[in-house]
């Protein structure tokens, strides 16, 4: 009998070794892989390689326990396998075991070039892939453009070899290493010094750094996303009271009471008593994908990007504090045309709610006989743009498709087709009052320049990520100087006493500087929410002027509305950024792997990370840049601004329900 159990034990030693060296070999790959990130050192003094040795450990601890759940779980599951109880024969629990075994040598394997896509992806997004993220991204055929310019001969080659290489490594030291002790009870040792420099190392020095997510680990990041998705956890709900007054920031027009006549109309009223009314004006909206304020040549930044519409100022309102409200253009495009906050959620509103109701700004034109379009040289299929756009007040959606440009990325045609179709649908029937919006995609990564054009050289600031960045400011310069041809239609055809152009961008773009964060969406930060805005409006403006009142998108169609003096629809949310009894306020998101809630009341800008619980306040008139968190100086102000996105997050919360149930009739904010 003892030699019986002997056999059995000696037995099942190949393959207790390999899930033991599986994991002893995974452990490793993930540590490569974090180094990887944070860049090999060079011949450094000791000193230095121990604050590296130390990051390194900050960010990849988290990594090694997972290798040793893994590996315990891996265990248990042989023992089960191996149990002398069950009606198997010794040959057969042998079989199994050894199946099982291999079975976690392709899950390893698996789990360690999973884990090199996430840098890569987290490179990309700032963040590891998420189910939520999953969901945003919806189109992976429209992401293929941002993803190519990363995934390049060499990341693909290992992707392909480290399987490979990682089976070789496992079965080579399977054979080779037969130590006593099974697992050997040294290797603790080093797990248990790891653990406790990464613990140490992340509080010491990561948790304030932009990238502090990069010590999370990646394939739990990922599952726990997916259960707090499906279990209903992620749903955004503030504890803090708020005066009820709070909640009229959200209410609907037509729930407001009376406002006092707003200056523009008083100004009209008192300066044309006695004259003829011009006819309403032909409305054009242009949306710049991606276009931060920062970036843009309109809101006196240090980038010469934009010469047309800065030129085309001098007959224009600019709006210097004018705000996205995430990095989202499905979301801002809902925002811009219904006037109508998005929901604080992790999905594109145009796929989630396709029949979302509210009022178009194209319909308020529309049903004045106007004649109207939607021009994107994008793909509407993207999102669902396409079935959302249907019924909203266009006579016409023209896309890639329509356009007839060859594709310059993934993302769509140039600007340039844009611009040409736009054009084309005004001069075929000029005489006919027109509404025409325009959104751009040439300004989306991975910021294809146009061929043959010659690259100018902007770099004005230490931008890290100097290459991209001068790839978006000449695609933005050229998309510029496309818009010009659209400004030369209207003066050619004698409309332009009698047109509005209105542009702005859909949300800010990252590149590093002045903050440590990249692309868009992941943060609150000026590049990223505050936006240009600006009304060309010859007929009222003779020279450049500014508004500093603080608006968001929802404003911009009930500002639209006033200026072609045509009453705002009453479901609309925002409010015309001239109306003098306006909260100066606006409220913005972040909604990938966490929430983030932020808020611009005058001068003061408030940033809440909900899932850490971080607080940030910046005096924007003396922090531009923010960079001087002033949260804890000003206990008070925090304590009040965040009452305000508490009333946010309820009337979303209620605004939504009644989307979500069309029957309930709709009631006031209380």
């Amino acid at each position: 009998m003892r030699q019986s159990r002997h056999r059995r034990h000696v037995t099942s030693l190949p393959s207790t070794r390999r899930v033991f060296w599986a994991a002893v070999w995974l452990a490793i790959a993930l540590i490569a892989i974090k180094a990887y990130y944070l860049g090999i050192p060079a011949a450094r003094a000791l000193t230095d390689f121990g604050n590296y040795l130390r990051s390194l450990a900050a960010i990849s601890y988290l990594d090694v326990a997972f290798a040793a759940i893994c590996w315990a779980a891996a265990r248990a599951i042989l023992a089960l396998a191996g149990d002398p109880g069950k009606p198997w024969k010794q040959s057969q629990r042998n079989r199994l075991a050894s199946a099982l075994s291999v079975v976690f040598v392709a899950f390893a394997a698996f789990a360690a070039v999973y884990a090199i896509a996430s840098v890569i992806f987290f490179g990309i997004f700032g963040g590891f892939l998420t189910y939520p993220l999953l969901a945003l991204v919806g189109n992976l055929r429209m992401l293929s453009s941002s993803v190519a310019a990363s995934v390049t001969p060499r990341v693909v080659l290992v992707l392909v070899a480290l399987p490979l290489t990682y089976a070789v490594l496992v079965e080579t030291t399977v054979r080779l290493v037969r130590p006593k002790n099974n697992p050997p009870r040294i290797t603790f040792v080093p797990l248990g010094v790891w653990l406790i420099l990464g613990i140490y190392g992340f509080s010491a020095a990561w948790t304030t750094r932009q990238d502090r997510r990069i010590a999370e680990q990646p394939h739990w990041v990922l599952s726990s996303s997916w259960w707090q998705v499906v279990s209903g956890d992620g749903t955004v709900r503030l504890t803090d009271q708020f005066p009820a007054a709070d909640l009229a920031d959200f209410d609907p027009i037509g729930l407001r009471p009376p406002s006092p006549a707003s200056l523009v109309r008083q100004v009209a009223a008192r300066a044309g008593r006695n004259l003829v009314v011009p006819r309403p004006p032909n409305v054009i909206v242009i949306v710049l994908e991606s276009v931060a304020a920062r970036w843009a040549g309109l809101n006196g930044g240090p980038y010469d990007s934009t010469p047309v519409l800065r030129a085309e100022s001098a007959y224009a309102l600019v709006a210097d504090n004018f705000y996205a409200h995430i990095g989202r253009s499905s979301n801002s495009l809902v925002a811009i045309l219904l006037s109508e906050y998005p929901k604080l959620g992790f999905r594109d509103l145009t796929e989630e709610y396709p029949n979302l109701p509210g009022t178009s700004v194209a319909s308020v034109f529309h049903d004045r006989g106007y004649r109207t379009v939607f021009v994107t040289p994008s793909d509407l299929s993207w999102a669902d743009w396409g079935p959302f756009l249907k019924g909203r007040g266009f006579g016409e959606l023209r896309d890639l498709h329509q356009l007839g440009c060859p594709l310059i990325s993934s993302w769509g045609v140039e600007d340039r087709c844009m611009v040409d179709g736009m054009i084309e649908f005004i001069t075929q029937a000029p005489d006919r009052p027109f509404f025409v919006m325009g959104w751009t995609t040439q300004t989306h990564h991975p910021y294809e320049p146009t061929p043959d054009v010659p690259l100018l050289t902007f770099q004005r600031e230490p931008v890290p990520d100097q290459y991209e960045l001068e790839r978006f400011l000449n695609v933005l310069h050229e998309t510029d100087r496309h818009i010009d041809r659209l400004f030369d239609t209207i003066r050619r055809a004698g409309l332009e006493q009698d047109t509005l152009i209105v542009v702005t961008g859909d949300h800010g773009q990252a590149f590093g500087y002045p903050h440590n964060t990249y692309i868009q969406g992941r943060t609150m930060y000026e590049e990223d929410v505050h936006v240009p805005l600006m009304f060309w409006f010859p007929r009222r403006y003779q020279m450049v002027t500014r508004s500093n009142t603080v608006g968001s998108q929802v404003d911009l169609a009930p500002t639209i509305a006033e200026l072609a003096g045509v009453p705002p629809a009453p479901d609309w949310q925002g409010r015309s950024l001239f109306d003098a009894t306006r909260p100066a306020r606006a409220y913005f998101y972040v909604a990938e792997d966490h929430f983030t809630l932020g808020l611009r009341e005058a001068n003061w800008k408030y940033i809440f990370a909900l899932r850490e619980g971080v607080e940030e306040l910046y005096d924007l008139d003396k922090d531009p840049d923010e960079q001087h968190n002033l949260a804890k100086a000003e206990p008070a102000r925090t304590a009040r601004m965040r009452q305000r996105l508490a009333a946010w997050t309820e009337a979303n919360r209620r605004q939504y329900e009644r989307a979500d149930n069309p029957l309930r009739p709709a009631a006031k904010q209380d």
